[in-house]
């Protein structure tokens, strides 16, 4: 009974209600309502160039890419092949003695090198405990080894020299010229005598003052043109 009440009060009430908008020009409730976020659609802009996205361009230009860097790796690798086969400088050992053979000598003794040769280059001494020029190379051999001409000359000069001892001097032509000293004696042959290629003139001995502290051995020296020279260019495997 009381719910029949109020539902009869509220339908009385709603129309005065609205009677009373519309007599005094009032918007009616339905009016009122908005919605609480409206929805704007977007319009085009006139001045903004429309986008278009071409994927079949996109796809040719990555393949493009991908073979461009697919070339450059060949490139690379190419180069780095050419690199390798590239020809090397032969190894010191390789280079072969420009020596002319006219001016090639046989070896005054067989032995090793003790002290090499030095004019531009020191090597040390153990005589004199420095390190020191030496314009010849020193070819270890014991007291009394044969010593004999590398080339065919002419002896100019036998003497006993201050610091090298006994040395003979042979002059082979075209400024040619072999010095051998440290000698055992210097009798077995004379100034101004001709002697052949493998003639022996001395021995080993032990006569150097300046070298008096190393092992026996042959100093031999070779002048081309009143220059010292490396021996070891004119000797056969030195």
């Amino acid at each position: 009974m009381c719910l029949v009440l109020l539902a009869a009060t509220a339908v009385w009430v709603t129309r005065n209600n609205l009677e009373y908008f519309s007599q005094n020009g009032l918007p009616g409730a339905e009016n009122q309502i908005q919605e609480e976020y409206p929805f704007e659609a977007a319009q085009p802009q006139e001045n903004s160039p429309a986008v278009l996205i071409d994927d079949a361009k996109d796809m040719s230009a990555s393949q493009t890419e991908q073979q461009q860097a697919v070339s450059d790796e060949r490139d690379k690798s190419a180069q780095q092949t050419t690199v390798h086969e590239q020809p090397t400088a032969p190894a010191s050992s390789q280079v072969q003695n420009t020596t002319s053979s006219k001016e090639r000598m046989l070896v005054p003794l067989l032995g090793k090198i003790c002290m090499d040769y030095g004019k531009d280059n020191l090597v040390y001494s153990k005589t004199l405990e420095q390190w020191t020029t030496h314009h010849g190379i020193d070819i270890a051999a014991p007291i009394g080894t044969q010593v004999k001409a590398v080339r065919s000359g002419t002896v100019t000069e036998i003497t006993n020299h201050p610091t090298l001892g006994i040395m003979i001097t042979i002059d082979h032509g075209d400024g040619l010229v072999t010095r051998y000293a440290n000698l055992q004696n210097g009798n077995m042959v004379k100034e101004g005598q001709k002697v052949g290629q493998g003639k022996v003139i001395s021995g080993v001995g032990n006569t150097a003052e300046f070298e008096i502290g190393d092992v026996p051995h042959l100093h031999f020296e070779v002048l081309k043109d009143g220059e010292h020279q490396d021996p070891k260019l004119y000797l056969p495997n030195m």
